[in-house]
């Protein structure tokens, strides 16, 4: 069985409909950690060993955030900076890092729907472009990048039926990885 690490960076989950829809819908799953970041650190002050820790002792790690102006949240954003070191999430010399073959997910919430992220949507680019930060530092950490999980027009658009099915969809994809 695999354990699951849920990190997630929503600034105000208790103010979240839909990046609080998702963790609910898997936060029962045994083996499944949920770790809000915003609430173990709301002065961000990063304790790193024990980031490090939980990153080590888990073999997926599932990143959730909100789309904050086409990347992380700010604590969010900070944590990467400071969990993902040389020489222990990356090396230079091609040697495995500590997060090598561990399985990647990023689980994003956009504000507006899908049609946006498209070539002739209001954003010009796919919402894989646009992160596509997230995707290289998952590459430069050795991590197996699985596909990104996407929930779109969470402010506008989605209702409360396409909520439902994307939670449920979400405790699938977390229960399959305990197989």
């Amino acid at each position: 069985m695999s354990n699951v690490l849920l990190v997630v960076g929503h600034p105000d989950l208790s103010q979240s409909k839909a990046n609080a829809a998702l963790v609910d819908a898997v936060r029962e799953l045994a083996h499944v950690t949920v770790h809000d970041l915003y609430s173990a650190y709301p002065d961000f002050q990063i304790d790193v060993a024990a980031e490090q820790t939980l990153l080590a002792e888990h073999d997926v790690i599932v990143f959730q955030h909100p789309v904050f102006w086409y990347n992380t949240t700010p604590l969010f954003k900070q944590w990467q900076d400071k969990v993902f070191t040389l020489g222990w999430a990356f090396t230079m010399d091609g040697s495995a890092s500590q997060l090598a073959g561990k399985k990647a997910v990023v689980a994003v919430t956009t504000g507006v729907p899908a049609d946006h992220y498209t070539p002739e949507g209001a954003n010009r680019a796919a919402i894989e472009t646009l992160l596509s930060s997230w995707l290289a530092t998952l590459r430069l950490c050795q991590f197996d990048i699985q596909p990104m999980v996407k929930l779109y027009g969470t402010a506008f658009g989605l209702s409360d039926e396409g909520l439902a099915t994307a939670a449920k969809q979400y405790n699938e994809l977390l229960a399959s990885f305990a197989a």
